[in-house]
């Protein structure tokens, strides 16, 4: 990859290339390596290869990436500033030119250089166009369809006043009538362990998106196990009352996902799936997938035991 390859030039301008790792963080689909190496490559063709301040500016501007932030460009600009030890001048250039890709409203020529290699993406045809916007929707999981579809479409509409690409008025179009195949994984999650991650994990491969519905029994105590970090970045709901409405409430379609660790977990399904029909109308969906192997032995009730002799920690989630 072009930006790994500049290693022993970060290391002489005083940079760790281990700051790289970031790119590499798993709610990450579209501010990737690949990215940098595209933002690089547009700088290389205009003849921009020996900048530092655009090398700097590639390799910081997404470095502090979190999807739920809205401040992630100040928080970039802050990390460069503590890690970056070098020429005061050079520093302050590349701060400002991280700063301006929060609006892309460049204060410099360099800053005005780096922004439209930054949004070339949008000036890509349809196919590239469709690839990126399916990596924007990965990252932003965790927002409810209807308001991801509504938001977006504001951002490209306002960026195609700026950028002469008719292929955006594809993808807005696109954006606005798309309608993803969305799952549901219900269940109590009291906690939510290494098993349902496995059903979760099986059911993103054949889902767009995987909503985790939390469902709260009012006569039970409440749940004593948080949710993981590691659903931070998809979308979690919780629900009272009967998961159907929960469903019904959503105003989408979506399928139900059912978790099986072996053929009494089943039969039992099978029990649930006539109560979801009769409550939730005939042509409600509903996919049963059996978790591997090795989880089969793992409950909730059984981490629970577990929990109180200090031994559950092998079966939950960080």
């Amino acid at each position: 990859m072009k930006v790994i390859e500049k290693a022993e030039r970060l290391a002489r301008l005083g940079v760790d290339p281990v700051v790289l790792n970031h790119y590499r963080e798993p709610h990450r689909f579209y501010h990737t390596l690949e990215h940098l190496d595209d933002v690089w490559q547009q700088l290389e063709n205009r003849g921009y290869s020996d900048n530092d301040v655009l090398l700097l500016a590639t390799i910081f501007h997404d470095i502090i990436y979190d999807p739920r932030s809205g401040t992630n460009e100040e928080d970039s600009a802050q990390y460069f500033n503590e890690t970056f030890t070098g020429d005061g001048a050079l520093k302050a250039l590349v701060t400002d030119i991280i700063l301006d890709t929060k609006h892309h409203k460049p204060g410099s020529a360099l800053s005005e250089i780096f922004s439209a290699a930054d949004l070339n993406i949008l000036k890509q045809p349809f196919d590239k166009l469709l690839i990126y916007e399916q990596q924007i929707f990965k990252e932003f999981q965790f927002v409810d369809h209807k308001i991801y579809r509504e938001k977006r479409v504001d951002i490209l509409k306002s960026l195609r006043q700026s950028i002469d690409n008719p292929a955006l008025d594809y993808l807005i179009a696109y954006v606005e009538n798309f309608k993803p195949r969305i799952a549901v994984y219900p269940g109590s999650f009291n906690p939510f362990h290494k098993g349902h991650y496995n059903i979760l994990q099986k059911a993103e491969r054949i889902f767009d998106k995987v909503i985790i519905a939390r469902g709260v029994n009012p006569v039970k105590d409440k749940a004593a196990y948080e949710l993981p970090e590691i659903l931070r970045y998809r979308q979690t709901e919780t629900y009272e009352g009967l998961l159907t409405e929960f469903v019904d409430g959503l105003g989408y379609d979506v399928t139900i996902i059912r978790g099986l660790r072996n053929g009494s977990d089943l039969q039992y399904e099978l029990n649930q799936y006539r109560y979801l029909q009769e409550l939730g109308g005939k042509n409600i969906s509903v996919t049963a997938i059996f978790c591997d192997m090795e989880f089969e032995h793992i409950s909730s009730t059984g981490i629970r035991q577990l929990e109180k002799y200090g031994k559950a920690g092998d079966y939950l989630l960080p």
